[in-house]
């Protein structure tokens, strides 16, 4: 009996030995461990990425980041605006190659490449548990805004609207509480505009005044139609005028201008979008990102989306622009200016989803409105 309980005891041993000196990381790693490992190697083999990405919305800063995590992932960034990179990309297209990984842009005129159907679906690309997690982002959802909600990923929500800018010496803060307010007699003819139809405008902001519930086209018919506005096409003219006073507003300026403008000793600003009381809007007007398909380096692409929409993509994403809130909820938000700041249990409207995309009934308006008395300068 005794050496029968000495010989369960020695085996008893002789596995706990071999417990204790198991080889470290052969325990069972998650489906998605042992995918994000394949996929890290595979992208290294690949060793380089081709990404695409509208110009200013992107610091340089994202790429040397990446490039820092990734050295083995070389990082080919082709910089410039939607009217440059959109035809370089149908171009490319209708002649067979198959250069971009991921484009990086406005959700606007990403739209227009998911309708010729360019894109694959971010989700099976998603590996990171804290980028597939919901409630690390803002109000526990992800944010598509194509109809399927898989493609364009949109990872900023800084606080916007549409920008009243002003000469600090010819008007105050406190003359605006609402959109409204500059539909008084005493701003008329003291308006500079941009000109919302121009095609290089961001129509993002004439889409929000046109859908907004508390707006809507009656205020569009007003301001064009009766407040005796000019029209700029160029917008360092028309905030030059508010400067030197020529004007007391800018519609539809912009408010990094303004706070450039500022910082030059001009007596020029903007209005708080979350002083006045309709619901501001969140801006994602450049801050989408999306997998094109047939990449030529999937791997890497795979890694690089997951690594810009991780915690740490995006505290670079948000701090090598200053201005910029990101959707994910996770990162400290003391850098934010308050003016892009999301407040908690404010109502924001979000203008980049499909049912606010058609801007030309918009503008008909503007055109019905200025008639022959529109002044473009």
């Amino acid at each position: 009996m005794k050496s029968a309980i000495c010989v369960v005891l020695a085996a008893l041993s002789l596995h706990n030995f071999f417990i204790r000196t198991e080889p470290a990381g052969t325990a069972e790693k998650p489906p998605w461990e042992l995918d994000w490992e394949k996929t890290v190697q595979m992208a290294k083999q690949e060793g380089q990425i081709v990404i695409y990405a509208a110009m200013g919305p992107y610091h340089p800063q994202i790429f040397a980041e990446f490039q820092k995590d990734y050295p083995e992932i070389k990082a080919t960034i082709i910089h410039g605006n939607s009217s440059r990179i959109s035809p370089r990309l149908l171009a490319e297209r209708r002649a067979g190659k198959y250069l971009a990984d991921v484009y990086l842009g406005g959700p606007t005129s990403l739209y227009s490449f998911y309708q010729n159907k360019l894109f694959d679906p971010l989700a099976p690309v998603l590996v990171l548990p804290e980028v597939v997690d919901t409630s690390l982002w803002w109000e526990s959802k992800q944010l598509y805004i194509d109809p399927e909600r898989k493609h364009i990923f949109v990872n900023e929500g800084s606080v916007s609207g549409f920008t009243i800018t002003y000469n600090s010496q010819l008007a105050k803060a406190a003359e605006f509480k609402s959109y409204w307010d500059m539909l008084q007699p005493k701003w008329k003819g003291k308006i500079v505009s941009l000109d919302a139809r121009d095609p290089g405008f961001g129509a993002s902001e004439l889409r929000y005044v046109y859908y907004h519930p508390e707006l809507g086209g009656e205020f569009i018919r007003r301001l064009f139609g009766e407040m005796d506005v000019t029209l700029s096409r160029e917008h360092q003219q028309a905030m030059d005028w508010v400067g030197i006073g020529k004007f007391a507003l800018c519609a539809f300026c912009r408010d990094g201008s303004a706070t450039k403008a500022k910082a030059q000793g001009l007596p020029v600003d903007y209005i708080n979008h979350n002083d006045l009381k309709e619901m501001p809007r969140l801006r994602g007007s450049a801050s989408a990102i999306t997998l094109v398909n047939r990449a030529p380096h999937a791997n890497a692409a795979k890694v690089f989306i997951n690594w810009f929409l991780s915690r740490r993509g995006q505290i670079v994403y948000q701090e090598s622009h200053g201005d910029r809130d990101s959707l994910r909820v996770d990162i400290a938000k003391d850098k934010v200016p308050a003016a892009q700041r999301r407040l908690a249990g404010r109502k924001y409207f979000f203008v980049e989803l499909p049912e606010y995309m058609e801007v030309k009934p918009a503008v008909k308006l503007i055109d019905d409105a200025l008639g022959l008395k529109g002044r473009t300068q």
